[in-house]
């Protein structure tokens, strides 16, 4: 069930010190107030001394910007949780990257702040609303763990974003970003900002987008039936690799065992390995590495057509590991997600029925690696022409 605004009084009712509590370092909280509701996480003062203090100075106001850096400044929805901090306006900047203790993203609520060319970017934060392996190793320091109250405002930011392809036509924003010490209460919520700044540019649809015409793919699942027409002409090496592996026809090399399987239905009892909720499922890789990394003895290019987007949820596509690096890992998209035009060659455009199981699946219980605790697996794919 989708929430509405959160509410604040709820939110208000934990005192700062349990937030705290399992750590034996009095670490400060950030208070983030937004503008669906009320964010506080508890930093990692001792942990990441530099990117905490980096953050607190933004937040409160620096020598160089002496308003606080992060009020007013827009949210953006990620896979599995939000990002702020983004502005155009501050010079670029970095900090050495902070990797002891080790912490990692094993939990809902782990807030970090993003790394840009082997350093950590100073501005640029995420909080997430489930645990997320993913986002280990070179993406974001952790420097912080949000409690759980705050998590259903995240995920409530983060869908709104997600549906309008981050270009909601009301911006959601950080009104305030408050720090406490210990014993310091909490602050009254932050005011709203105008209604004339929250005013944002959403995207305009794309005229020219193609219709597919191919055949239709029907995906049996062992939670329902997906149905999807391809884009055979806009697509053509693409769409038919998928039709060559889910119907036997295309030779591949079994990655485990190295030998060439000929007539084998590739997709045919193979599990969803990721599933993000606003964002994809996902399902073609053989060993169950998302990577795309391996091979099954071919690789072929991207395809681009003129007006062919993710314009649209139910954009059914290939995974890869790079440009020109597709094999046999395919996704389909829950929402419109056009920052991934010309990276990924879209195959086909699912129906309504369809898009409405990606948010089922999509929403199994999962695991820190996005796979279905219970496995959801595809029974068979079949096609029918028109």
């Amino acid at each position: 069930m989708r929430l509405h605004r959160i509410c604040c009084v709820l939110l208000l009712a934990m005192d700062v010190s349990a937030i705290a509590a399992q750590s034996s370092h009095k670490a400060p909280v950030a208070v983030i107030d937004t503008s669906l509701g009320r964010i506080r996480c508890q930093l990692f003062e001792a942990e990441r001394p530099k990117t905490t203090a980096q953050f607190i100075a933004l937040a409160q106001g620096t020598k160089a910007h002496e308003k606080p850096f992060y009020d007013g400044t827009p949210l953006y929805g990620i896979p599995a949780g939000v990002r702020g901090g983004s502005r155009s306006d501050w010079p670029a900047a970095s900090l050495p990257v902070e990797n002891e203790p080790v912490l990692r993203y094993d939990r809902p609520g782990r807030m970090g702040m993003r790394r840009r060319a082997g350093q950590t970017g100073t501005t640029e934060f995420m909080i997430l609303d489930h645990a997320n392996s993913e986002d280990d190793g070179d993406d974001a320091v952790v420097f912080g763990q949000c409690d759980d109250a705050s998590l259903p405002v995240v995920t409530e930011i983060s869908h709104r974003l997600a549906v309008a392809d981050n270009h909601p036509d009301r911006l959601i924003v950080i009104h305030h970003i408050a720090i406490l010490r210990e014993g310091q209460p909490l602050p009254p919520v932050a005011r709203d900002l105008p209604p004339a700044m929250l005013v944002a540019n959403p995207r305009a649809p794309i005229a020219s987008a193609p219709e597919p015409a191919g055949p239709l793919a029907v995906i049996e699942t062992t939670m329902g039936q997906l149905s999807c027409r391809l884009f055979t002409k806009e697509s053509p090496v693409a769409t038919s690799v998928f039709i060559g592996l889910a119907d036997g026809t295309k030779e591949w090399t079994n990655p485990v065992t190295k030998k060439v399987e000929h007539g084998t239905r590739f997709y045919d009892g193979m599990g969803f390995d990721r599933v993000i909720p606003d964002f994809v499922i996902q399902t073609g890789d053989y060993t169950g590495d998302i990577s795309g990394a391996t091979d099954i003895g071919f690789r072929f290019k991207n395809e681009t057509f003129p007006g062919l987007s993710y314009d649209r949820p139910g954009r059914l596509a290939f995974g890869n590991n790079g440009p020109d690096t597709n094999n046999s890992e395919i996704f389909i998209s829950e929402h419109p997600m056009r920052r991934l035009d010309g990276g990924f060659t879209i195959i086909g455009q699912c129906d309504d029925a369809s898009v409405r199981l990606v948010e089922a699946i999509a929403r199994v219980p999962r695991d820190a690696a996005n796979k279905p605790i219970k496995p959801v697996k595809i029974i068979q794919v079949r096609f029918v022409s028109q």
